[in-house]
């Protein structure tokens, strides 16, 4: 089948135009964190050994990129570098710390690893987990008021008496993915420093890089970025298309508004998503848009109506695409393949000619694709925006942009490296040259700077990678029954919770679920918040008119898949199959359907006794 076909699916709805245009010079921000690598050609056929082994071992994969002498900082009185929370910088910082804030000369990248492990170590998380929680964003942080990140999340493996149905959000790290973690932070990176760091790094990223092409199956010639999260991946395709087509006017058309990530709208024109940035820490007030993206254009279509139903906006990107051609722009067109509850677009996306005329973009950040699906997005030249903190349950957050073998060559052809956008406060601020892969070659001199590492992006990507591998074994027919079986079952367990529960909407390993107001309605999002706080607390001391079987549910910690606005009516809540979820129903079908059970039963009492829990003031 040919899947470069025109877009024909139908929609109804207008598509809303912001322009975001740069007021003054040197004000433009980008939020951008992108890694990519090189699928291994035949010229680097020695390390495919290295690379399916632990990473304990080395690999000369990527030491073409460095150099002898490194970019220092630029100045920039742009960025905030005061310490938060206090004295945080004081008595937290052990003894195998790889930078030491006694020093005046701290840079703001590793004052804004420094902040992070501090707040983490307030908690008593020790130097591994404080350094899981570096190098992303303000949703990766513990905060002062939880000892959790904004999900509710800790940088521990979960307790095994909780239960965990919340891959569609954030993940606490797996226990196989804490071991793999902690193993490489023990063996490759604890108490390195400097250029040896940026060294050990360096060949971590490149293994994981290569890793990651295998378990994908991905053809020769394709190559990996790998970024924070997500968000800040939507900065590649627009830093690429003006890597491409340097004097073109970019415009980029997103689908899915309110169930992609809250980042991707202002990361898709230069926006910054977030009040953090992984090598600057927390930004100045009023900072908006990164270096380099001025004039960057945005066509957003929403992912429902105002009723809750579904918006087929392949048609619509179909109308952007040929507006922005007849008006000599450059499109970038998104599709998502399953947002936050499953929905998939009817159309991805393809990059028109090769990427000459237009730069097709897949959003498949929640991991739920098979390999032929991958297969075809590359067949035809779309760009594919995933992570491992979804479905992979690696902690938050760790993404990538894979690149088909077509633009790949065309990068590394290009002598047009977006100058503008790979700076400190733009790209720089997000990337660092060791995340690149070889095509990228014309960016590398502009994102060098060994002060700059990302460890605990390192760290997340292990344990969603080791994950990814455990899963490679099980065929794709054979997930896909399993899938379908696991929530055929599980939206039964949903039905017989009715009036309480309703399963308002099933795609593939995501279910999304309504929950009873008592008067007739359904909660509303700020009501469905306060739920989806109690889920993860053990609420049944403050229910004593519960039964004993509620009383159960209500004492057991389950995690779930944050609250959506789907409509004006209601919001949703999602129990979603991760992968240690979907392994454990292969090898213990029951054991893992009574934890479904009881994580309906837990929803159903909550939305049954939600006043009482109201009034205790929980």
């Amino acid at each position: 089948m040919n899947l470069k076909r025109l877009f024909t699916a139908a929609f109804h709805h207008q598509c809303v135009i912001t322009s975001f245009k740069s007021t003054s010079n040197n004000n433009n921000r980008n939020n951008m964190f992108m890694a990519r690598a090189a699928l291994v050609n035949s010229s680097k056929s020695v390390v495919v050994a290295a690379a399916a082994a632990t990473t304990t071992s080395s690999t000369s994969i990527g030491r073409s990129f460095l150099s002898t002498s490194t970019r220092s900082n630029s100045n920039n009185n742009r960025i905030m570098t005061s310490v938060s929370r206090g004295g945080a910088t004081s008595g937290h910082a052990s003894s195998s710390a790889l930078f030491s804030s006694a020093s005046s000369n701290v840079s703001p990248a590793d004052r804004a690893a420094e902040e992070a492990r501090a707040a983490a170590k307030l908690f008593g998380f020790s130097e591994f987990e404080s350094w899981l929680t570096t190098g992303g964003d303000d949703r990766s942080l513990i905060l002062e008021n939880s000892g959790a990140n904004k999900y509710h999340i800790k940088p521990q493996a979960i307790d095994s008496s909780h239960i965990f149905r919340g891959s569609c959000t954030g993940n606490p790290p797996t226990d196989r993915g804490y071991e793999a973690a902690k193993k490489l932070f023990e063996e490759r990176i604890e108490g390195k420093t400097g250029q040896e760091l940026d060294m050990v790094l360096r060949d971590i990223f490149a293994t994981q890089r290569y890793r990651l092409s295998v378990v994908l199956n991905l053809p020769r010639g394709s190559e990996i970025i790998l970024c924070p999260s997500g968000s800040d991946a939507e900065y590649i395709p627009v830093a690429i298309a003006k890597t491409l087509h340097p004097e073109a006017t970019i415009r980029n058309g997103v689908t899915q508004l309110n169930e992609i990530g809250a980042g991707t709208a202002p990361a898709a024109v230069g926006e910054y998503f977030s009040t953090h940035a992984p090598f600057i820490g927390k930004l100045e007030d009023g900072v908006k848009m990164l270096d380099g993206f001025d004039g960057v254009e945005g066509c957003i279509v929403p992912a429902r109506t105002k009723e809750g139903d579904v918006v087929d906006a392949s048609l619509k990107m179909k109308e952007f695409t040929d507006e922005c051609l007849n008006n000599g722009h450059y499109p970038i067109v998104h599709g998502v393949f399953g947002g936050k509850t499953g929905v998939r677009d009817t159309v991805m996306p393809p990059s028109l000619e090769g990427a000459k005329k237009s730069l097709g973009v897949v959003d498949a950040c929640q991991g739920r694709f098979s390999l032929e699906e991958m297969n075809s997005w590359m067949e035809q030249d779309s760009l594919v925006l995933f992570t491992t903190s979804k479905f992979y349950q690696a902690p938050p957050f760790c993404g990538a942009v894979i690149v088909p073998p077509t633009i790949a060559e065309q990068l590394f052809q290009s002598s047009n490296p977006p100058i503008d956008m790979l700076t400190d406060n733009g790209l720089g601020a997000y990337l660092t040259d060791k995340e690149l892969p070889h095509c990228l070659k014309s960016w590398t001199t502009y994102l060098r700077d060994e002060g700059k590492n990302n460890v605990g992006l390192a760290l997340r990507w292990e344990a969603g990678l080791v994950a990814m591998e455990k899963l490679a074994s099980v065929s794709d027919d054979k997930r896909t029954a399993v899938v379908d079986e696991w929530a055929g079952i599980v939206t039964e367990m949903v039905k017989n919770e009715s009036p309480q529960l309703d399963p308002w909407c099933i795609e593939r390993s995501i279910i999304s679920i309504r929950m009873s107001n008592n008067d007739g309605g359904w909660l509303n999002m700020k009501e469905a918040r306060d739920l989806y706080r109690w889920m993860s607390m053990d609420v049944a001391a403050a229910v004593p008119d519960a039964t004993e079987e509620e009383k159960e549910a209500l004492s057991t910690v389950a995690y779930i898949g944050q609250p959506v606005s789907v409509s004006e009516s209601h919001a949703i809540v999602r129990i979603a199959l991760g992968v240690e979820s979907l392994l454990s129903y292969i090898s213990d079908k029951d054991t893992t359907l009574k934890e479904d059970k009881c994580t309906v039963k837990k929803l159903a009492a909550i939305s049954k006794h939600f006043s009482t829990l109201k009034e205790s003031g929980l």
